[in-house]
Order: structure tokens, then C-alpha cells, then sequence
């Protein structure tokens, strides 16, 4: 081995080191096992309870009701090189971003999954995907210095106490989430 090629060799201990001070961990799944195995940061990401193996069922049942569907579907075998891009919240956690592809005609898949902080920046409220209230004073306050016509919807979601009380708290994630996504649907993606 010369000197370059040993300063570029990982080892698995500093690979899962690195990894758990990312807040990532990868993932590899195989369905004619029904096996899902992680490597990395799972408590962190809501994952523990599964690590490091866990089964299709378990997987499914620890994701967010709101968010089961797209669990599914990412479990469902693709042709190789098809992309696992999924949004996705475990109870207990904050919302995660895996990312992925399918492997060997399809007979298995892996991929990455970080706190979606860790990729999109922390200006957005993780439940709903809309800029929270300090991007958004500061976003308006760029937008509102140049000449123009100018539209906007405020919402103010975080006072929407009474709604959890009634509620619980599940449901309102749930109802809060619908919301965002029905903004996010609305208005074209320059919107901003």
C-alpha cells in the first residue's frame, strides 16, 4: 500500500463515528428478507427502537399515521437505479430525509437518512415545510424593499393551542401537517 492510498482507506469505526456525529445513518433494504438494517446515528434520528435490523411491519408501524403511506411505498422493491427520495417522521423524532436507490434489479436498496435540518437548513418548521417566523420577517423583509405589487398569507400556527388541548397532540401534527401541505400546493415554487 503506498502513503496515498492508506491516508484514503476508511476504517468502520471512524465511518460509524463519523456518521453518529452527523445525526446520519445508512440504510440497507432487502425485501426477500424483510430485513432493514441501519448503521450510524439511529437513536437521534427515532430509529433505535429498530436498530440495527428490523422488519418491513416494524418499520411501517414506528413512522408517523400521517406518513405510513410513504413508508410503503419506499419499501417497495423498484428496478435498479429507480431513487428513494421520501420525507419522512417516526414517532418520537424530528422529520428525516432518505435518500436512496435501488440496487441489483431491484432486489435491494440502500441509501442515507438525516434529519432533514441537516440537509435543508433549519429556517423551516419540520412539521409543516413552511418557512418558520424568523426566515419568513426575514424573507418578507428582503422581498418588501424592492418595488412591486405584493401578496401575503401569514399564518400563525404556533397559536393554535386550544386545537392541541382539544385535539391531543398526534392529531394536531396531523392537522398542522395537512395544512402545510395544502399551502405548499397552492402557490407555484417562487413563491416566497
Amino acid at each position: 500500500m503506498t502513503p496515498r492510498s492508506r491516508s484514503l482507506a476508511w476504517d468502520a469505526t471512524t465511518a460509524i463515528e463519523a456518521l453518529a456525529a452527523a445525526d446520519t445513518a445508512l440504510w440497507v433494504w432487502t425485501p426477500a428478507t424483510d430485513e432493514l438494517r441501519f448503521t450510524g446515528a439511529t437513536r437521534s434520528l427515532g430509529l433505535g427502537p429498530l436498530a440495527p435490523e428490523c422488519t418491513a411491519a416494524g418499520f411501517v408501524a414506528l413512522a408517523m399515521p400521517q406518513d405510513r403511506s410513504l413508508a410503503e411505498r419506499m419499501l417497495k422493491p423498484q428496478d435498479e437505479g429507480a431513487e428513494v427520495a421520501v420525507r419522512l417522521r417516526m414517532r418520537g423524532s424530528e422529520t428525516c430525509l432518505w435518500r436512496g436507490v435501488w440496487l441489483e434489479d431491484g432486489l435491494r436498496a440502500a441509501g442515507v437518512v438525516a434529519l432533514e435540518t441537516k440537509f435543508a437548513g433549519s429556517d423551516r418548521d419540520t412539521l409543516t415545510g413552511l418557512l418558520d417566523r424568523r426566515a419568513f420577517i426575514a424573507r418578507v423583509g428582503e422581498v418588501l424593499t424592492q418595488p412591486g405589487e405584493y401578496e401575503i398569507v401569514v399564518g400563525d400556527v404556533d397559536r393554535l393551542r386550544r386545537l392541541n388541548e382539544a385535539l391531543g397532540h398526534e392529531r394536531t401534527d396531523l392537522v398542522l401537517s395537512a395544512l402545510g401541505s395544502r399551502l405548499a400546493a397552492a402557490f407555484n415554487k417562487d413563491a416566497s
